[in-house]
């Protein structure tokens, strides 16, 4: 069972953010491929299932959705062939093979993914959701010197929303409590992940294991064509409550068996604070709405980081989706100056989505980017 999630993870997986600091744990935002393909822009439209991540306001809105079951693959690379080739060697008696064969990719790209599924209820105000996932990324100067960080994540979503009509506009107002279990692994050498996502017994590392209470809000104007949305996630840093277990078990992080941790003195961890303001245009093309129905948006998000804080052009999202004959979605977008762009289809139950995409890992637009692709299936009403 180990081996097939490290599997999943590494030939099509991962989301979540890279830890940015010591005491900093990763923002719960799981990667949708919807989300994706539209620059990560979505505060001014959230609806339906991704309105659980990104803005509760949503929860009141049109396009509300029964999901019952949503499962998402994003690794963050894009494989060449040889890449495919060597991929296999991690999993293998001696990941420190695969390493080096993929040297060029984990120096240069990087190397991880996301693996992530949930149920969720979104509609007529109210926003209940389930949703877990698997998240690890790392890149050095030197593969074999290369880091890893890597979360395990699951969290209970109960939210309201309401709207209030305001003259010719609609004000959408929400909230949600979020419930979160995690355990996460930081600056782990990329060796001895691997070996001990393999089994290896002697490889030892710190995991920490604890729980913690999100509290998020959200606003929606809809002014005719036009939607102002303002989220405030994880609202004055959600503190996690953490033990520490050093045994460096990656079966432990998959089960949150701490039954070997310890309570963790001296250290805070917390989750940061998140504020996005949205903005969307959606056009009115009447009569022909049915064959073409686009809508552009875009938002500024900051997340509120203990020790420094990135430039503002990796805060800028923006996308489009154009819905085409009502069951086919084109979408685009630019992603911290990056591009993006994105596909998805609706035919019956069956909810497909794909996106390719590029993030920005540090600090400043173009100093570390990584580039990905995420695929979505998801039995949807």
């Amino acid at each position: 069972m180990k081996r097939l999630v490290l599997i999943c993870a590494v030939l099509a997986a991962f989301s979540a953010s890279l830890f940015a600091h010591d005491f900093d744990s990763p923002v719960f935002s799981p990667v949708t491929a919807e989300v994706l393909g539209q620059g990560g822009s979505f505060t001014a439209v959230a609806h339906g299932y991704n309105a659980l991540f990104t803005n509760p306001a949503g929860f009141a809105r049109k396009g509300g959705s029964f999901t019952l079951l949503s499962a998402s693959v994003t690794p963050y690379f894009v494989p060449s062939d040889g890449d495919l080739d060597n991929l296999g060697e991690l999993v293998g008696d001696k990941p420190e093979d695969g390493i080096s064969l993929l040297s060029d990719l984990i120096t240069g790209n990087g190397i991880g993914g996301n693996v992530s599924t949930g149920i969720g209820i979104v509609g007529k105000g109210l926003g209940l959701g389930l949703v877990g996932g698997f998240d690890f990324y790392g890149r050095g100067d030197y593969a074999m010197a290369t880091e890893i960080d890597a979360s395990y994540t699951w969290a209970a979503i109960a939210g309201y929303a309401v709207p209030i009509e305001i003259g010719f506009s609609t004000l959408y107002i929400g909230g949600d409590l979020r419930y979160m279990l995690r355990a996460e692994a930081q600056d782990v050498a990329i060796v001895d992940f691997f070996d001990a996502a393999n089994g290896d017994e002697d490889v030892s590392f710190p995991v920490y294991y604890g729980s913690g209470l999100a509290v998020d809000a959200g606003i929606i104007a809809e002014l005719g064509p036009f939607n102002l949305g303002v989220s405030v996630r994880d609202i004055g840093g959600t503190k996690m409550d953490y033990s520490l277990d050093d045994s460096g078990d990656f079966s432990a992080i998959l089960t949150f068996d701490d039954s070997g941790a310890s309570s963790v003195d001296g250290d805070t961890f917390t989750i940061p604070m998140t504020i996005a303001y949205g903005l969307s245009y959606h056009p009115n093309f009447g009569s022909l709405a049915w064959l073409l129905d686009p809508t552009f948006h875009m938002e500024y998000r900051n997340t509120y980081y203990q020790e420094s804080d990135p430039s503002g052009w990796t805060k800028v999202h923006a996308g489009t989706e154009v819905k085409v004959l009502r069951f086919l979605k084109l979408r685009g977008g630019i992603n911290q100056g990056y591009f993006t762009a994105g596909f998805g289809m609706k035919l019956l139950f069956l909810d497909v989505n794909l996106a390719y995409f590029t993030r920005e890992m540090g600090n400043y637009a173009g100093s570390r980017p990584n580039e990905g692709f995420s695929v979505e299936a998801a039995i949807r009403f």
